[in-house]
């Protein structure tokens, strides 16, 4: 199978044990986070071709989801720690499914589903990678990821508006810390913030 194909995610999808409802969020959380992660991009700098290789393959982000059980996937309240440990091995699943595509997305595609839980600061998983260690691809994917994350609906809370995210992102809360991101890429996604907003509209329309 060709990373990058249009329906490469949709046979990758189709093959899981996933509920329709875990698979719905599951497709919007990886598209949405794909467009904000090329913008990102493009903001640091990148170039147009790579900002865009970086948003397609940043869809495949969460491919590793797919192992995972529906019932933690979809749990109505928080995780508990057996649960979380559960899924924080969808990083380790996503590399190795899409480490064996084909397609020059593939590399990148592997790399960003592998570390894009890293944190600057060292604390991030699988591999407790920290500062440049860590491949920017998968730097601007871990901003883009925790955004969307907190502007989704949750069944035991509402999702944040643009500027609620935005400011938990920067600044922080009990339970994000802005030491875990890039600050390169926290400043280029402050500079492009209302490109984000639209771009998240678009996807959750």
């Amino acid at each position: 199978m060709s990373i990058g194909d249009r329906a490469a995610l949709a046979r990758l999808e189709a093959d899981t044990s996933l509920d329709g409802e875990a698979r719905c969020r599951l497709q919007a959380h990886q598209h949405a986070v794909g467009g904000v992660a090329s913008l990102i991009a493009r903001r640091l700098g990148l170039g147009r071709p790579l900002s865009a290789a970086i948003g397609r393959a940043a869809a495949y982000h969460d491919v590793g989801k797919l192992r995972m059980p529906s019932e933690i996937l979809c749990k109505p309240g928080r995780l508990s720690a057996e649960e979380y440990a559960v899924i924080r091995h969808h990083t380790l699943f996503g590399h190795d499914i899409l480490a064996w595509q084909s397609g020059r997305l593939a590399p990148l595609a592997a790399r960003i589903a592998l570390h894009h839980h890293e944190a600057m600061d060292g604390s991030g998983y699988p591999n407790g990678l920290k500062g440049r260690d860590i491949p920017v691809e998968a730097r601007i994917v871990g901003v883009a990821d925790v955004y969307d994350a907190l502007r989704e609906d949750r069944p035991y809370r509402a999702g944040m508006s643009h500027d609620q995210a935005m400011a938990v992102l920067l600044d922080g809360d009990d339970r994000t810390w802005p030491a875990k991101f890039c600050p390169k890429v926290l400043r280029a996604a402050e500079d492009c913030h209302e490109e984000i907003a639209r771009s998240w509209r678009l996807c959750n329309a």
